[in-house]
């Protein structure tokens, strides 16, 4: 028998509201949810947080902001179609 162990990461409650607002759902509405999906409390509060941060948080690691001018240089001076001219690179392969 294989036992599958989760490690508590944390929980929060949520109060639902008597009703609906635009920033907040009724219990009411929350079965509705639940009916019409047939996901649990749980599953609908992680999908509606996970669409929050996915709209709101970066989705990569903050760098330093745009290259330099000489950034670029060293760039086009390592590379292998340095040579080329960009007339090249603008012609369709059809």
């Amino acid at each position: 028998m294989t036992v599958h162990v989760v490690k508590k990461t944390g929980d929060f409650v949520l109060r639902l509201r008597e009703k609906d607002t635009p920033n907040a759902i009724s219990g009411i509405t929350l079965d509705a949810l639940m009916t019409v999906t047939g996901m649990t409390k749980t599953e609908l509060a992680h999908l509606a947080l996970r669409k929050l941060a996915d709209a709101y948080l970066p989705h990569y690691e903050k760098d330093n902001g745009p290259l330099t001018t000489a950034q670029i240089q060293a760039i086009r001076e390592a590379s292998a179609v340095s040579g080329k001219s960009e007339e090249r690179f603008n012609k369709t392969l059809l």
